[in-house]
């Protein structure tokens, strides 16, 4: 019943007139598991999500009428590192996107589950690089400019995509827009409310883990533009999670805008509800000032 479910949902939230292909990161056994077993399950929320992803795979949306910038951009959505909230921000986002012409790949990176992995804190980054491997070596077939690839994460997602701005090792993000990102896993920006530092490094992590995985401490010259967006009142990941980047960010002179709604709390994906605001419109403009997207 689940599964039917979930793929109503999928085709309910998806274009026809986009074109989409699944693809799994690894052959065989993914590296870091210690059992090739597909654990995952939909579950019902006003959201929808998917909990117990063992299974790591890219899904990508290539619009009918490419953008000729030929802009793409690697989508991680959110869930704590426990579960992905991957409808609204991940596959109903890159519908949005291909509409403009972006090229997007949605990320349906793997979950923590206790006893399923050597060490979980390496397996969402490890995810990441090989989904890039795979949009690379790709480049061609799917019309894409490897130098117009960015980044938007959500929550957990936007830890992750954060991560890969600050330490970009084989990739450099020709842009990253985060929303209501958990950046910091240092105790006094972490909400007592949250889940992710914990499902990523367990209940006691070091010192040295907290400031590794806090992207607001990595924060170079170089970095391509950001754009960040939050809430004031967000009680799941606070604020100043955003504001500590966005401090960082302008210290080290890097373009940078932020959107901080009044009011709107966690996980409002696309739409704040509480402010009924759509904010894809102003990062599309945002794109297109940055000479992401090609002006029309």
């Amino acid at each position: 019943m689940y599964r039917l479910i979930f793929i109503f949902l999928f085709l309910l939230i998806n274009n026809q007139g986009f074109s989409q292909t699944e693809i799994k990161l690894y052959e065989g056994l993914p590296p870091g598991n210690l059992k090739n077993e597909n654990k995952e399950v939909y579950v019902k929320t006003a959201r929808g999500r998917l909990d117990s992803v063992t299974i790591p795979s890219i899904t990508v949306y290539r619009p009918e009428k490419p953008d000729p910038s030929r802009a793409t951009v690697i989508i991680c959505p959110g869930g704590g590192y426990r579960n992905l909230s991957i409808f609204d921000a991940g596959y109903q986002l890159a519908s949005e996107l291909n509409k403009v012409g972006i090229t997007a790949i949605v990320l349906k990176y793997r979950t923590q589950i206790d006893g399923f992995y050597k060490d979980y804190s390496k397996i969402p980054l490890q995810d990441f690089d090989a989904a890039y491997e795979i949009v690379k070596n790709n480049a061609l077939n799917w019309d894409i400019d490897l130098n117009k690839i960015g980044v938007i994460g959500f929550s957990a997602g936007g830890h992750l995509a954060a991560m890969r701005t600050v330490y970009n090792n084989n990739f450099k993000p020709a842009f990253s827009i985060l929303v209501y990102p958990a950046i910091s896993f240092m105790d006094e920006l972490t909400s007592k409310k949250t889940v992710t530092r914990k499902y990523l490094l367990g209940d006691n992590p070091s010192e040295a883990q907290k400031i590794e995985y806090s992207s607001e401490l990595h924060v170079s010259p170089g970095i391509n533009p950001c754009l960040i967006i939050h809430a004031q009142d967000d009680g799941g990941v606070l604020v100043q999670n955003s504001l500590e980047f966005y401090n960082s960010l302008l210290k080290h002179k890097v373009k940078a805008q932020m959107l901080i709604y009044q009011e709107g709390g966690h996980g409002f994906a696309l739409h704040n509800k509480v402010q009924d605001d759509y904010w894809l419109p102003m990062a599309i403009n945002w794109l297109r000032f940055n000479k992401i997207l090609i002006n029309k």
